[in-house]
């Protein structure tokens, strides 16, 4: 395939992923709203508890993932499909032992964490348990997924993968109907109705990976030499992921031993909106990795610089728009989707939103980095780098600083970790800084600066009171307790769209090149 030919498909894939991720982000937030609602702030953030110290053991499993992802893609490139082919019997014969290797952890240091450890009402202990139990089977069946999951990625097939999300969100929905009519446990209902869920999912994917691809036919396989080419290169990719779900759930355990557990269930919902946000990004990305991978494997290098220059300046602008009507209404948005808002949601979500919008911008350069297999260095020092995250968070809670602090230096390390891999993607894999500087930096600052007066001025005229009361719950929630939901709508659709028009037309005039608009009229031409 040409290179114009490739940027259609990423074009078409890109198409079909982000349409079909608006009904996923629409239905996720109703769900999401209901079982908040069904489980109340307390068992809430029991679950988001809970299924972290599950989550803690999958660090192996995204190391595994990026390392599966990456040796498919480079197979592709060089067109070798037996080689393909043994790439997912050993992948697969690793993630069966893996989830072997979870279970063992759960059941024993996984227990004993939850039932010694955790602050957990004790007439609440049973659910949590049962939790446990459901997540870690969920868990697993996720994991032996995942060779399938980088086998649909690896071959483009983008519009399965949407249509599966979709399905995925659907049975979700249906689960939500399901708990409010359940006889037993609310909260342990919810945790067996979502591994139902995976269980459905992964037949799906597996058999249409099998009837799609040859090579999802699985061997049992011992290939010494790919699996140490495999291993080594999943054993850096464990520092990163494994720093960063210690970050992540190391930040829920200290929250909830220093704060209330109110605040675990505010860092759910954040958790829940920002993912939901990010989502289209990895989405799109995903169109674009596989291209940057086999471009690294056959040394096109113009073609690669080009992939990640566009990458990273579309995936920012993807999340800047959706993110800045969300931050200028995000306390309204909260009282609409939630009836009642735990204490210092909105601050969570906006801090969350703004760490993704910088994690938009670093997907292609890690991609880049992975692509080429000598990541030693690299995975050692960003590990480093988000490591410092939890004894900053140790302190700034023993100290009693307001939690939302703890999500600030969260976003700065980011910032620090994101120049790091620019700088690292120059020197070893020779993206230009220059081009990279005038292409992405220069039009996203501008953008950036530009698109926002208009919105906020909006939004103040309309609300009667400054931007700034976004990050004050008291203040927010004081103010609108004197509206009710509904009146906020017309100001919320208002606000959006501005903001929405406002970032379109600066994309378009300062944020593209002229050979990037041609390319866009010429797909809207295009019947």
């Amino acid at each position: 395939m040409t290179e114009l030919e490739h940027k259609r498909r990423i074009a078409k894939n890109t198409a079909a992923l982000y349409t079909r991720m608006l009904v996923r982000l629409l239905v996720t937030l109703y769900t999401s709203r209901v079982v908040l609602h069904v489980l109340g702030f307390d068992d809430f953030a029991l679950y988001g508890i809970v299924g972290g110290i599950v989550t803690l053991f999958t660090f192996i499993q995204t190391a595994l993932n990026a390392s599966t992802q990456r040796f498919m893609s480079v197979e592709l490139g060089r067109g070798d499909q037996a080689r393909l082919s043994r790439v997912f019997s050993v992948s697969m014969t690793l993630y069966l032992l893996v989830a072997l290797f979870i279970v063992l952890l759960g059941q024993t240091v996984g227990l004993w964490f939850l039932n010694t450890q955790l602050v957990i009402p004790p007439d609440r202990l049973q659910a949590a348990n049962w939790v446990f139990q459901f997540t870690l089977l969920t868990t697993c069946v996720n994991l032996i997924q995942t060779p399938y999951n980088a086998s649909i990625i690896a071959h483009e097939k983008m519009s399965f993968y949407a249509w599966i999300s979709i399905a995925d969100v659907v049975l979700k929905l249906g689960v939500v109907f399901l708990l409010t009519v359940s006889p037993v446990d609310k909260l342990a209902s919810y945790a067996a109705l979502l591994f139902a869920v995976s269980l459905v999912i992964f037949f799906i994917t597996r058999a249409y990976s099998r009837r799609k691809f040859s090579v999802c036919t699985f061997r049992l396989i011992w290939d010494k030499s790919l699996l140490q080419q495999m291993a080594a290169f999943s054993g850096w990719t464990l520092c990163d992921s494994g720093a960063q779900l210690a970050v992540t759930q190391g930040r829920v355990f200290l929250l909830n031993i220093f704060t209330p557990l109110v605040t675990n269930a505010a860092m759910s919902i954040a958790t829940q909106v920002s993912t939901a946000v990010y989502n289209f990004v990895i989405y799109f990305q995903s169109s674009f990795n596989p291209q940057i991978t086999k471009a690294s494997a056959q040394n096109n290098q113009k073609y690669l610089q080009d992939l990640v220059n566009q990458t990273s300046k579309f995936s920012y602008f993807m999340v800047f728009a959706l993110t800045l009507p969300i931050l200028l209404n995000m306390q309204g948005i909260l009282s609409i989707w939630l009836k009642d808002v735990p204490d210092y949601t909105a601050t969570f979500c906006s801090i969350t939103l703004l760490y993704y919008l910088v994690e938009s911008l670093s997907g292609p350069l890690w991609t880049t980095t992975w692509a080429t297999g000598n990541i030693r260095n690299y995975q050692i020092t960003v590990s480093l780098i988000r490591i410092l995250t939890l004894p900053a968070t140790w302190l700034l809670l023993k100290y009693g600083m307001e939690p939302f602090w703890v999500l600030v230096i969260w976003v700065l390390l980011n910032g620090i970790c994101y120049i790091y891999r620019l700088l690292y993607a120059n020197k070893h894999n020779g993206i230009p800084l220059r081009p990279y500087f005038k292409e992405v930096v220069l039009p996203v600052v501008s953008v950036t600066a530009l698109s926002v007066p208009l919105p906020l001025l909006t939004h103040y005229l309309l609300s009667n009171r400054t931007a700034t009361t976004l990050f004050s719950n008291q203040t927010a929630t004081a103010l609108l307790s004197h509206h009710a939901p509904a009146a906020l709508l017309p100001d919320l659709l208002i606000t959006t769209l501005v903001s929405l028009a406002a970032t379109g037309v600066l994309i378009w005039i300062l944020g593209l090149k002229p050979s990037e608009k041609k390319h866009i009229k010429q797909a809207l031409k295009k019947p």
